[in-house]
């Protein structure tokens, strides 16, 4: 069985805080924006998130890398490997939907049952919590890069996808402060964006 790919992403509110739970999230099996349903945007996001470790939006640790191969529809944004809190910076281009996973998983259709089981996370966009779309285990298939920090396989990779996500509509121009905060499977990540949109 494959080893799942972890991405969580949780900031806490303050220190020894418990994690603020959102309200349930809607679930979606069809389509969660206008352009991309769960399986397309999960192969999105994996495709992005599976670069090499050098230049990895995941492992980045100050936003440097978070335009690299950003695709044409939405602009993504990523958790963090480990417990450590994270802040980065970002320049979006104007009049881009921005896709945010609070938590989320790519492996096997039991490991996504039991992983969406205790799941929890929000996101918040200038303190405003954003609605949360509950993914449940859908195949997919993504491409992993050399290098990849993951060391999953050069090429295609098939999976099964899960997890909370946000969609958010282009903030507008100016600068924006993204907040995820999410748990699942015991590990919690810390990470904060600052988004300054229009900037292309």
């Amino acid at each position: 069985m494959r080893k799942a790919l972890l991405f969580l992403v949780v900031l806490l509110a303050g220190c020894g805080a418990e994690v603020r739970t959102a309200a349930p999230p809607t679930s979606s099996t069809a389509s969660t924006s206008d352009k991309l349903a769960p399986a397309d945007f999960q192969a999105r996001w994996w495709t992005w998130a599976t670069q090499p470790s050098t230049t990895n939006p995941v492992t980045d640790t100050s936003g440097r890398f978070c335009m690299r191969d950003q695709p044409v529809e939405v602009w993504l944004l990523a958790g963090a490997i480990g417990g450590a809190p994270v802040e980065r910076q970002c320049r979006v281009p104007a009049d881009k939907p921005l896709l945010v996973p609070a938590v989320n998983l790519a492996g096997s259709a039991a490991e996504c049952e039991a992983f969406m089981k205790n799941a929890r996370g929000e996101v918040l966009v200038d303190g405003a919590t954003q609605p949360l779309t509950k993914v449940s285990g859908t195949p997919f298939t993504y491409e992993a890069r050399a290098g990849n920090p993951y060391r999953r396989p050069v090429g295609r990779v098939d999976a099964v996808g899960c997890g909370l996500y946000a969609w958010v509509g282009s903030p507008g121009s100016g600068e924006h402060e993204v907040q995820i905060r999410g748990t699942a499977a015991g590990v919690t990540v810390d990470v904060k964006y600052t988004l300054i949109i229009g900037a292309d």
